[in-house]
């Protein structure tokens, strides 16, 4: 039996993802799709990384204590907005090949914030 992918948030990823509800309504929904097609992505990857392509880039320049890979989603559909994946919204997260897990660290808007904060990539890591 194939072991399946865990994922967990972080609490500031859950607030920013409820703050976006007010600019796509549909966004837990969108989420659910966005979660289900990554976890499908990393099966179909056989569970490594990289997952360097046109959705998912690996976030380079974090702190030599940071030993698991981080990666930022570029492609993520919001079903509200009608603007297909170019919705703007990004989701950094990390990804655990040992434990097949995935943890979730921001939501952010690309408008608001030009790249991902990699300082709290950073600390989760201290």
């Amino acid at each position: 039996m194939v072991r399946q992918i865990e994922t967990d948030y972080d609490k500031r990823f859950l607030k920013e993802k409820r703050k976006f509800n007010r600019k796509c309504s549909s966004i837990d929904e969108d989420f659910k799709r966005f979660e289900k097609a990554l976890k499908v992505d990393i099966a179909d990857n056989n569970y490594q990384v990289p997952l360097d392509n046109k959705k998912y880039s690996k976030i380079s320049g974090l702190d030599s204590n940071v030993t698991l890979p981080a990666f930022v989603a570029k492609v993520f559909y919001c079903k509200k907005m009608n603007k297909g994946s170019k919705s703007g919204f990004r989701i950094t997260f990390i990804y655990n090949t040992s434990t097949r897990s995935i943890y979730f660290v921001e939501f952010y808007f690309k408008q608001k914030n030009e790249i991902e904060n990699k300082e709290r990539i950073n600390r989760l890591f201290k």
